[in-house]
């Protein structure tokens, strides 16, 4: 019951599962979003970089990147990118022996870019050099080595000041500065890819590095994914519309109105921060308040509970236990196996009352930590039990007698019976005979009940092998062999008039089947549902079934009364069958 009591404190807990695995640090991991955002970049790469390459064999100039005063991307910078995306997809699957092979040849090739561009400067050459781009190349290839060897702090931080340079280039050009003739000579479409790279290489491995923190659970991961985003954008458009205007009015007033803008930006940012935290806050306080409420609920239920319940630390010490295990006393109990399972305490005395119940270990990240106990008192129903034996020792003694008297009584009758028939006729001596066989048959029915010591039903198999040796003696039919097989058990009620018919069967075949005093007997009992009786002798036989007979009209009395069919057959010996259902116990009033 107290299990039930805690499944039901669980689910009022629950009852907005989104806010509370929030407050818990449980809520989905928003590094899954930043590894689908890396692939994306990565694929915007690819197909920007294979536009670039395809406005160059088609010569539009759109595509190669003529666009706000930029130059083209050249087709080898594109294909270098589309190298670059491709091994960052590799990456993301922990494909890293590519990424390997493809730093190595970066790292070479624009290292000697590099070293050739500034010899050529020393002599006045190289104006329209792309060394900026060569530097980053060789930072993405440095980028590529480290995460390959699971380094993530280094290159995160490489990759971030390559986002940043191509930042300034990709929005100079959006705010009409001059930036390919006076600043860092990098094409438009260039610096969108730089921008892309940088920003899949640091959504790459969201939980190492200097952008862990960002996708944590805890509340500031989620001021940091909440208020990054907002902070760019606010930013990007205010630089951008501060540059726009800066042309149009006085000297000076576009930096003034950036600097006002800036702090205007960043109270705003304090005040979304301030509610966001006070938000959380209130949360917090509300989930603390159910918490509470949850743990007084949930101490009344235990408290109140007619079980004795206690908490038990590893070292078997008590830390709880509720009022129905104080008032037992009870402060230790034998430690349970650190197996993880269950314990079942079948009986325990305490006092003068008898309890059962269980020992249940507690787990801590697979670490054995406790267990807890709860006993239930039985006393009341070992009282009963106790009863209730008693009450069954009475009823079987009872029964025991009244088989035993029956018995006694039946044998008397067959006592009175042979005297009688000492001074009868012959004619009158044969059915005083057979009427003493079939008392005797009812006799050795109640013979077997009392011996076997179960009144709920008789064995037919010990009963048929009695009546079969009293038959044998009373006829003295020492030369016909005998086969029972009757694993079978009936109730009382079915056990008479089967006994009976059994006894007639047997008795016929013993008389009249065997002038030579040699054969054999089979008795067979089956059940399958139904039951079936079978009793068949290897004897000469007989000529049709006689009709009228004492011994077949009372075969068919008790088949009528068994509710099942009677057959004789007559074949190379005669076997009487009969299949019928057990009856049910008749109330007698």
């Amino acid at each position: 019951s107290w299990i039930s009591c805690a499944a039901s404190i669980r689910k009022i807990l629950l009852h907005d599962p989104t806010e509370i695995l929030w407050v818990l640090n449980l809520e989905p991991d928003s590094a899954i979003l930043a590894r689908r955002l890396s692939l994306s970049f990565a694929i915007a790469v690819i197909i920007l970089s294979s536009l670039t390459i395809t406005g160059h064999l088609m010569g539009i100039p759109q595509l190669r990147g003529e666009i706000l005063g930029s130059p083209p991307t050249q087709p080898m910078t594109a294909a270098v990118f589309l190298t670059l995306g491709s091994t960052i997809i590799l990456l993301s699957k922990r494909i890293r022996t590519p990424a390997l092979y493809i730093a190595t040849f970066l790292l070479v090739f624009y290292t000697l870019t590099v070293t050739g561009y500034l010899q050529t400067s020393i002599t006045g050459y190289g104006s329209n050099s792309r060394f900026i781009s060569s530097i980053l190349f060789i930072i993405y290839a440095i980028i590529l080595i480290l995460f390959s060897s699971s380094r993530y702090t280094a290159p995160q931080v490489l990759a971030f000041s390559a986002g940043t340079v191509a930042y300034c280039v990709v929005t100079g050009y959006l705010g009409g500065v001059g930036v390919y003739s006076q600043y860092f000579q990098m094409a438009f479409y260039t610096a969108i890819l730089h921008l892309l790279t940088s920003a899949s290489f640091l959504s790459l491995y969201p939980e190492e590095g200097i952008v862990a923190p960002i996708h944590r659970s805890f509340t500031g991961g989620h001021l940091a994914r909440l208020l990054i985003p907002i902070m760019i954008a606010s930013i990007t458009l205010l630089g951008l519309f501060t540059m726009k205007i800066s042309q149009r009015l006085f000297p000076g007033f576009g930096e003034v109105f950036l600097m006002g803008m800036t702090s205007s930006l960043t109270i705003i940012v304090v005040i979304l921060a301030s509610d966001e935290l006070n938000r959380i806050d209130e949360k917090r306080s509300e989930y603390q308040r159910d918490l509470l409420e949850a743990q007084k609920f949930f101490k009344d239920v235990v408290e109140n509970l007619a079980e004795a319940v206690a908490v038990f630390d590893h070292e078997g010490s008590i830390i709880y236990r509720n009022s129905a295990m104080k008032k037992l006393g009870i402060m230790d109990l034998p430690r349970p196996s650190s197996s993880g399972e269950p314990v079942m305490i079948e009986r325990m005395k305490v006092g003068d009352g008898h309890y059962t119940g269980w020992m249940v270990p507690r787990f801590s990240d697979g670490k054995f930590t406790g267990y807890i106990v709860s006993l239930t008192d039985i006393t009341d129903l070992i009282g009963i039990q106790r009863s209730l034996e008693s009450t069954v020792g009475e009823r079987d003694a009872l029964l025991a007698e009244v088989h035993h008297r029956v018995k006694n009584n039946l044998q008397i009758i067959m006592s009175l019976l042979n005297i009688q028939a000492m001074n009868a006729s012959e004619e009158a001596r044969e059915v005083l005979r057979d009427a003493q066989s079939r008392v005797r048959a009812m006799a050795i029915l109640h013979e077997t009940i009392y011996d076997s010591g179960n009144f709920t039903g008789v064995d037919m198999g010990s009963f048929i092998t009695r009546l079969i040796e009293r038959l044998v003696s009373a006829y003295g039919v020492y030369g016909i062999h005998f086969q029972v097989d009757a694993d079978v058990r009936v109730n009382l009620e079915t056990a008479i008039p089967l006994g009976l018919l059994i006894n007639e069967a047997v008795t016929n075949s013993i008389r009249h089947a065997f002038p030579s005093g040699e054969g054999s007997i089979t008795v067979t009992m089956e059940s399958d549902g139904l039951l079936y009786l079978r009793v068949e002798d290897d004897g000469t036989g007989m000529e049709g079934v006689p009709d009228g007979t004492v011994g077949l009209s009372l075969m068919r009395a008790l088949a009528d009364q068994l509710e099942g069919e009677l057959e004789i057959e007559s074949d190379h010996g005669t076997a009487v069958s009969l299949r019928f259902r057990e009856l049910e116990y008749m109330k007698r009033t």
